[in-house]
Formats: structure tokens, C-alpha cells, sequence
């Protein structure tokens, strides 16, 4: 649309133009001063030989009646609302408060970037503005929450602005057909067919603070099964991570069932909901195995065995193996050098043995994973073996048996972490049952990470 009018207008006798503050789809808003009050406002003004269709005028003059039974110190006083009628036009005019600030979008224009705690503030205050209109008779749904109608005073505080969009519960059950409204990324799937319900503004303002912490729009980032996949997007804590997941739910069901429940979830007031499986297993009764878990964190510390039966079994053979090849090779190697290097194949066995021996007594093993990685880590004397990767690639776990690989003629048994065409085994010290119930622990929570 173009501007009506420059700086130094009067509007009715009543509102002296200062500068546009900018122009959309639904009109043109433009700072001015009331002359009856000396008050400074913001002033949206259509006309009709601008629109191109009669819904503009409809979500205009909607939206001036919305902001006159509103009430939130974060949402813009109406003031006025009136036309005027000029030989060739009809121009409509919405006078509302005026904002001193920034739109989120411009902010980002100008190279501004949000962390997680300036995203949880503004999401914490948008969520107050949600409740307040969600839980009025009958709800208002706003239908278009996006970076461009959330301004930033200087001061941190937000306000949330441009209501032609809105949405009543009680005109969207009797209507059976629903204007197509909003912006796309920040649209849930239902609002595409028209039907919006108060969790369709908890999607859009996940969408808009995924936009704040990347610096691109929702439409541009890669989905998986129609969600957006953010993980590995975002350097955020995996708790806030996880809520923000939850916010953009592509099922309305899964998502929070109301702004309150969303704002008390952020301020971690209530945990978000994790599914136990029926047959959920615990830890064996005397285990020594170290597990913590969270809804974002799993850690898995197995301590070394010690001198087990078992264990003191294999070291004793391999030290008895060890010390008979060494008279052998001794006694070979005062007759000829050429006989004693036969010893060699019977010296990397007993060594073999003497070193799965040691490591079994002494190597301590970790495990800790969050929703993005995961680590592995093993540590006798000092040394350390590490294998680390993203918990995207892991397939799962499970119970493996190698019948190739015997120890006191019984196949090696342990546990696997797969991560795509490897196999990350530990676990061969412990006891079936808690071998069986890490396995559990462990696909339960990837499950959780995936829900």
C-alpha cells in the first residue's frame, strides 16, 4: 500500500502526522500526535481504493475490535476508531497506543541475535499474553505470532501487536469455512486447513523463537516427519531444548495443552511428561553400577570388577601360561635363537590373556549422553579410551553374545551401542541382569529423545 499522508498532516482534525513507521498488507501505520491530548500514538490507516479484496477492510476492522475490549499492559491501548469519507475515498483509521521499540524482525535486520536466556524472557512474556487472551470468554487466538508483531522496548519488556488476525473460539466452532490467515514457518499444520484452537499460538511463538536463535525463518530448516529438526540448530540447554520441541509438536495433542501449562514447564515449575513402558526394568538388587537419569541427561558409570572369581581365574592361568613360556623360550633360546622365536604365537596369547585379565580387574567404564551427544569412556591407571558421537546415528542398544570369543569355554557376552556400521561393546564384566537392564535404560531414553 502507499503512504496517504506525509509528516505534517492532519487526520481528522484531531492527529498531526509525525513519520510512517511502516506499511503491510493491512494499511499503513504512522506515528502521530493527538492534538486534543498532546499525546503521542500510532495511527493505521486503509483505504478503499488501495485494498484488493473486502476481507483486508473485514480483518481491519476486527482488529480495532478486538484491541477495544482488551486489557495487558503488554498488548497496545486502543483509543480510536473512525472513517472519513472524501469525494473518491473512504479511509478507515485505527488509533491505538504507541509503542516505543523495535519489532523483533527489524532487530535481526540490524544484526541483533538472542540467547537462551533473552528468549526465555520474551517466551515467558508472550506466554503471559497468551494466557490472558486464551483464558477470556470465549478464548482469543491470535492467529499470527511471528517476529514481526512482538516489539522489544528498550527496557527487555515485548509487546504483542497487530490483532486483525485474531480468531475467537466461539466464531471458529459456528463457521464452518475459516479464513486461510497467518505467515508461513510459523503456521501449525492445523491452520492450514483452517482450523486454529489455542495451542496454534504456543506453535507460532516456538517457531518465532527458534527464528530468533538461528537467524532463519522456520520454512528454511530441515524437517523430519513434518517437525522441525532443531537439535543440532541450536546451542541451548537440552531441558530448554526439549520444551522448545514440544512447542512445535506438529500434532496438537503433543504439544502443551495450554499457555499456563507451557509457562510453568518453562519455568520448570512441572516436568514434561516422559512415557515409562509398562515393563519398565530396575537395577538388580547388589549392583555395583552407578546410573543417573533425567529427562535430558543419562550417565552410566560401571566400576571396575576387582578381584572376582572369574577374573582371578583368567589372570592366574595367564600368569602360569606367561611364566611356563618364559622357561620354554629361555631354555630353547640356550640351544638355538632360530627355536626360541616358535614362543612368539604363544606369547601373544599369554599376553593377551594377561592384559583381558587386568582390564577386566581394573577398567572403569562410563557412559553419559544428552540429546545431542553421546560419550564413551574407558580408564585403567590413568589411561583413557574415549569414543564420542551424535545421538542421532545411534540405532540402540541390545545384549550380544559372540560364540567365536570364549572365556572359561562361555561365549563373551556384553553390551552394544550401535552407531551405524559400528558396534561399541562394553558391559562383558557385569551380570546378565544388569546387562539386560542397561540395555532398557538406554533404549528408553533414546525413545524419550525421539518423542
Amino acid at each position: 500500500m502507499e503512504y496517504l499522508y506525509h509528516p505534517g498532516d492532519v487526520i481528522g482534525d484531531r492527529y498531526e502526522i509525525v513519520k510512517p513507521l511502516g506499511k503491510g498488507g493491512m494499511g499503513v501505520t504512522y506515528e502521530a500526535k493527538d492534538r486534543s491530548s498532546q499525546q503521542m500514538v500510532a495511527i493505521k490507516a486503509i483505504s478503499l481504493q488501495q485494498i484488493t479484496d473486502w476481507k483486508t477492510l473485514d480483518l481491519f476492522e476486527r482488529e480495532a475490535k478486538i484491541l477495544s475490549h482488551l486489557d495487558h499492559p503488554a498488548i497496545p491501548d486502543y483509543i480510536d476508531y473512525f472513517n472519513i469519507d472524501t469525494p473518491n475515498d473512504r479511509q478507515f483509521f485505527l488509533v491505538r497506543e504507541l509503542i516505543l521499540g523495535s519489532p523483533l524482525s527489524d532487530l535481526m535486520d540490524t544484526g541483533w541475535r538472542a540467547n537462551e536466556d533473552i528468549v526465555k524472557n520474551i517466551a515467558t512474556q508472550i506466554l503471559e499474553v497468551l494466557i490472558y487472551l486464551h483464558e477470556l470468554a470465549p478464548p482469543v487466538i491470535h492467529r499470527d505470532i511471528k517476529p514481526q508483531n512482538i516489539i522489544r522496548k528498550a527496557d527487555g519488556q515485548v509487546v504483542l501487536v497487530d490483532f486483525g488476525s485474531v480468531q475467537d473460539a466461539y466464531r471458529a466452532t459456528m463457521s464452518k469455512g475459516s479464513t486461510f490467515v497467518g505467515t508461513l514457518g510459523y503456521m501449525p499444520p492445523e491452520q492450514f486447513r483452517g482450523q486454529v484452537v489455542p495451542a496454534s499460538d504456543l506453535y507460532a511463538l516456538g517457531a518465532t523463537i527458534v527464528y530468533l536463535l538461528t537467524g532463519r525463518p522456520p520454512d528454511e530448516l530441515p524437517q523430519v516427519r513434518l517437525k522441525l529438526d532443531i537439535r543440532l540448530l541450536l546451542q541451548t540447554t537440552p531441558a530448554f531444548t526439549l520444551w522448545l520441541e514440544q512447542m512445535l509438536e506438529p500434532a496438537v495433542e503433543d504439544r502443551f495443552r495450554t499457555a499456563r501449562d507451557a509457562l510453568a514447564a518453562l519455568k520448570q515449575e512441572t516436568v514434561l511428561p516422559a512415557v515409562v513402558s509398562p515393563g519398565k526394568l530396575t537395577k538388580p538388587h547388589g549392583s555395583r553400577i552407578v546410573l543417573k537419569r533425567s529427562r535430558d541427561r543419562l550417565s552410566i558409570v560401571i566400576p571396575p570388577s576387582g578381584l572376582r572369581s572369574e577374573n582371578v581365574g583368567i589372570l592366574f592361568f595367564a600368569l602360569f601360561w606367561n611364566a611356563f613360556i618364559l622357561v620354554w623360550t629361555i631354555g630353547a633360546a640356550a640351544g638355538s635363537v632360530f627355536f626360541a622365536l616358535f614362543s612368539i604365537p604363544f606369547w601373544i596369547v599369554g599376553l593377551g590373556m594377561l592384559a583381558g585379565g587386568v582390564l577386566a580387574i581394573g577398567t572403569r567404564f562410563q557412559l553419559t549422553m544428552d540429546w545431542k551427544k553421546f560419550r564413551l569412556e574407558w580408564s585403567l591407571l590413568g589411561l583413557k579410551r574415549v569414543r564420542e558421537g551424535y545421538v542421532k546415528n545411534l540405532l540402540g542398544a541390545e545384549v550380544n553374545t559372540n560364540p567365536d570369543f570364549k572365556v572359561n569355554d562361555r561365549p563373551v557376552v556384553t553390551c552394544i551401542l550401535r552407531e551405524g556400521v559400528r558396534k561399541h561393546h562394553f558391559g562383558h564384566t557385569i551380570d546378565s541382569t544388569e546387562r539386560e537392564w542397561l540395555v532398557y535404560e538406554i533404549t528408553d531414553f533414546l525413545n524419550q529423545t525421539r518423542r
